[in-house]
């Protein structure tokens, strides 16, 4: 049985003093300048060589594919590593894999290559985080996170005090992420360790603009954490007074549901003529039943208008409520007419 393993898997190209002499230190950490510095072209003769991409970088403890992740208009440079043997689920020393460091650095470019390549949205760290959390938590561009949810990337990712990707973006008063999670189902009612939901957390950081979304979006002012607390009694605790007050006028007339259903990724591994999955807009749009995504495909994907400002996403919020209820009146109106008509 062991002789058989080791024929199976002996490395037929490169014999063991060809792959000692490859893999010297010096080689190596030749091999990360050259990612660093995009060198593809001397990238792609190591690995035609035989080296192989799945190794730390013995100072940073990152990894070829992880840095190359983490630069700008690395496209060409992540194929020659995918091509050349690295694994995409290859973690660095901190437990990151290269979509995790894509997601963290905000590189939607980066991200994008990585999920046309195969990799997984779900990828989990050495904490069992995903990529989706740590966009969530990282905030910047929300593109990232929205590009991982219409992946197919699981919500509901927990750290070791139970809060979830909804908890981080209401932390850090993170609108964007905060409007695309919940067009993909966040829950709203999760609870972390202490029993706060994501209003808890608006309400104990004065995250007004986060709080106004998830009220907006129908979120329960009235769950209690597990000090028997609403966020209305969180908001008074914390001395942030008018945040309270929004919180306890807001009335359930003024929730705006989402009027349209998530786009996701239908065929993710179909690849195109370049060795990568077909350009393909995100169908995504803003609560506007008059927006629809037609129109010719982008090279990339863009940002969907749920990534306004969050001054201007409010502000659609509440235009969308004005409309609803100027259609009720117009429907009240006509009734009433047609009544007096018979």
């Amino acid at each position: 049985q062991f002789r058989y393993k080791r024929r199976v898997y002996a490395q037929n190209l490169v014999d063991d003093k060809q792959f000692a002499k490859l893999h010297t230190k010096a080689n190596l950490k030749k091999f990360m300048d050259y990612v660093q510095l995009h060198s593809t072209d001397k990238v792609a003769r190591l690995l035609d060589k035989g080296l192989d991409p799945n190794f730390h970088d013995p100072d940073s403890g990152e990894c070829p594919l992880s840095l190359a992740a983490q630069l700008d208009n690395a496209t060409d440079l992540l194929k020659v590593l995918r091509n050349g043997g690295a694994h995409l689920d290859f973690r660095t020393r901190d437990g990151l894999t290269a979509v995790h460091c894509a997601a963290r650095q905000r590189n939607a470019a980066a991200l994008t290559t990585l999920l046309d390549l195969g990799a997984s949205p779900n990828y989990k760290d050495s904490r069992g985080l995903t990529p989706l959390y740590h966009s969530a938590l990282g905030g910047g561009d929300a593109l990232c996170c929205e590009l991982l949810l219409h992946d197919h990337a699981q919500l509901g990712a927990t750290d070791e005090n139970g809060w979830q990707e909804i908890h981080q973006a209401c932390r850090f008063g993170h609108v964007q992420h905060l409007e695309h999670l919940l067009f993909y189902g966040a829950d709203m009612g999760a609870q972390n360790a202490s029993g706060n939901t994501a209003l808890h957390i608006c309400a104990l950081y004065n995250q007004e603009s986060c709080a106004r979304v998830l009220l907006f979006r129908g979120a329960n002012k009235d769950v209690r954490n597990y000090n028997s607390q609403t966020a209305f009694q969180v908001a008074i605790i914390a001395g942030n007074f008018e945040l309270a007050e929004v919180i306890k006028t807001h009335k359930d007339s003024d929730v705006v549901p989402f009027r349209e259903t998530p786009s996701y990724a239908k065929r993710r591994r179909l690849a195109g003529p370049s060795g990568l999955a077909s350009p393909r807009p995100l169908q995504r749009s803003a609560s506007d039943i008059n927006l629809k995504g037609e129109g010719q495909p982008a090279a990339s994907p863009g940002p969907s208008l749920r990534s306004l400002p969050h001054q201007l996403l409010l502000q659609r919020l509440q235009e969308e409520k004005d409309r609803d209820r100027s259609i009720e009146q117009k429907d009240v109106g006509g009734h009433a007419v047609a009544r007096g008509s018979q």
